[in-house]
């Protein structure tokens, strides 16, 4: 099994590191990240991120969670949706 789980970006999101996604390898001596944990390596591998992540939203495998909840993991092959606000009229 791949050790290997996938971002997408969307709206600033995705403005703020210029791609739509990436996939990200987890360190080697971690097969699990906590969102906590998701959020801090974000934010080292693209330093305009920051600020963003401060107000979005994630999805896990298309299902929204709360970022804040400290027993949800991200596992292999997991789909991360980093989800800015909506914001326009």
């Amino acid at each position: 099994m791949s050790k290997e789980f996938t971002i997408l970006y969307f709206a600033s999101a995705r403005d703020a590191v210029n791609i739509s996604s990436e996939i990200i390898s987890f360190p080697s001596t971690s097969s699990s990240l906590s969102l906590q944990d998701l959020t801090n390596l974000l934010k080292n591998r693209h330093e305009n991120l920051g600020k963003v992540l401060e107000n979005s939203m994630f999805a896990i495998n298309m299902q929204y969670v709360d970022k804040d909840d400290e027993s949800i993991m991200v596992k292999p092959g997991d789909e991360v949706a980093i989800i800015p606000p909506v914001s326009g009229g």
